[in-house]
């Protein structure tokens, strides 16, 4: 399995960098994180073009001789999404032309040794054909004519980006265990880590945001290869403290993007926050494997099962996404349960792998289907005639009836809960589809 690539779109200000993410993801898809300070919103979305997709990261405007407290905040943020990069687009203007700032910007480029595409927006008709032709003078290439505001040629652009990225993929080794360690700052994700593997390789301190180490930790535990994806701090040094952000929120993606399994660390003295919120909910959509883990246990005076559950009611209750997921407390420090997150955490693995045979699923769901139908619609009779497993790793399983579209919501659920409460799915999202007898591809999701 390949690992999802990041695209970084950078550029001088008023170049349509925006736009061209607008069109590439659309904002229904995009992620935009609104941090309190001097940087911009910043912006990430999934692009989907011919059976494959990339991470596109939408960046503030280039200038880099400024020493505006604003402008050098940007000028980082670039920085830093160039160098995490594996493709980097630069937007220029085709009615300007080529500025100092685009050459400045260029110059810079030219030092990094990834695929570099010239991206020549607003050629909004044949009037500016031409004028693309001025853009080789960057020394990066063919550039690529476009316009983000109708679309034109963004196709054609796509299938170059495409192709260039599926030459330079990289693919993971199968048969590793890969777990995504993913939490807010200071939640004990470095001496979990520190803690499972028994050697100090990560800086670990009580001020938040102080990991160093970027490189991925294997290591064997009763036959089965680990690959613990630590979420890293910045190398780098930033005059901007939100850019220390931007780089944690960045390789969280990464990291979420390769992991099969993500165990989401939360403290125990603080709040599910928004923030944790959209994450979890983006790992359910994902169907990533999931496991949250609640640490500083050890920090809870008057701890008793009751306090347990209620918190765990809580979490459930506000988040009812995350009604099938685990929910464990450990303590870092003491040494508590360290253990059991890892062997939940290759159980989940493993489960999100299996597939479950046709007949066990039609031998227990036709019974209950017919003990209890779906809902009559307008005096038609809605028919589900058998459930299969279409997919594994992540899973999919199909209810195949004679019209999916009528049947009723509340009753998929019906379906979906009784699944979770037969088989042991726990900390797996499985995706359910509803499809039309003997049909290949129509379907509806739940």
């Amino acid at each position: 399995m390949a690992r999802d690539h990041v695209v970084a779109i950078v550029g001088r200000p008023n170049v349509g960098k925006s736009s061209l993410f607008n069109r590439l993801v659309g904002k229904r898809d995009a992620i935009v994180e609104d941090t309190p300070g001097v940087t911009r919103d910043r912006h990430y979305g999934r692009c989907n073009w011919a059976g494959r997709s990339f991470i596109l990261i939408d960046t503030g405007g280039y200038l880099p001789s400024s020493e505006e407290l604003f402008d050098v905040a940007i000028k980082e943020q670039v920085e830093i999404a160039i160098e995490q990069a594996d493709m980097i687009l630069f937007v220029a203007d085709a009615h300007t032309g080529i500025t100092s700032l685009d050459q400045q910007l260029a110059k810079r480029l030219r030092q990094y040794k990834k695929p570099i595409h010239v991206i020549v927006n607003k050629v909004d008709d044949q009037r500016f054909d031409n004028e693309v032709y001025n853009f080789y003078q960057l020394g990066l290439g063919e550039p690529i004519a476009i316009s983000a505001m109708s679309g034109r040629s963004s196709g054609d652009m796509l299938d170059i980006l495409v192709a260039d990225l599926e030459e330079t993929n990289v693919a993971e080794d199968e048969g590793q265990i890969k777990l995504a360690v993913i939490g807010k700052e200071n939640v004990g994700k470095s001496s979990f880590v520190n803690r499972l593997i028994g050697e100090n390789r990560n800086i670990v301190t009580e001020v938040a945001g102080t990991t160093r180490d970027s490189n991925d930790t294997l290591f064997k535990d009763h036959g089965d290869t680990f690959v613990l994806i630590d979420t890293a701090g910045l190398k780098r040094k930033t005059k901007v403290k939100e850019n220390i952000l931007f780089y944690s929120q960045l390789r969280t993606i990464q990291s979420l993007e390769r992991s099969e399994v993500v165990i989401y660390i939360v403290d125990a003295m603080e709040k599910i926050t928004k923030q944790d919120q959209r994450l979890l909910n983006e790992i359910v959509e994902k169907q990533k494997g999931l496991l949250i883990v609640i640490n500083k246990w050890d920090l809870i005076e008057d701890k008793t099962d009751k306090l347990f559950r209620d918190y765990m009611l809580d979490i459930k209750d506000r988040l009812p996404f995350l009604k099938y997921i685990p929910i464990i407390t450990m303590s870092v420090k003491e040494n508590q349960r360290v253990r059991k997150v890892i062997d939940l955490s290759r159980a989940i693995y493993h489960k999100r792998r299996d597939r479950i045979k046709t007949a066990k699923l039609n031998d227990l769901f036709l019974p209950i289907i017919k003990a209890k139908r779906p809902p009559t619609v307008g005096g038609k009779e809605i028919k589900i005639n058998y459930i299969s497993q279409v997919e594994s790793n992540p899973p999919v399983v199909a209810f195949f009836c004679n019209d999916p579209k009528q049947l009723a919501s509340h009753y998929k659920r019906f379906l979906e809960n009784t699944f979770y409460k037969e088989f042991d799915y726990e900390g797996v999202p499985v995706k359910f589809v509803y499809r039309r007898k003997n049909a290949e591809r129509e379907d509806e999701r739940a």
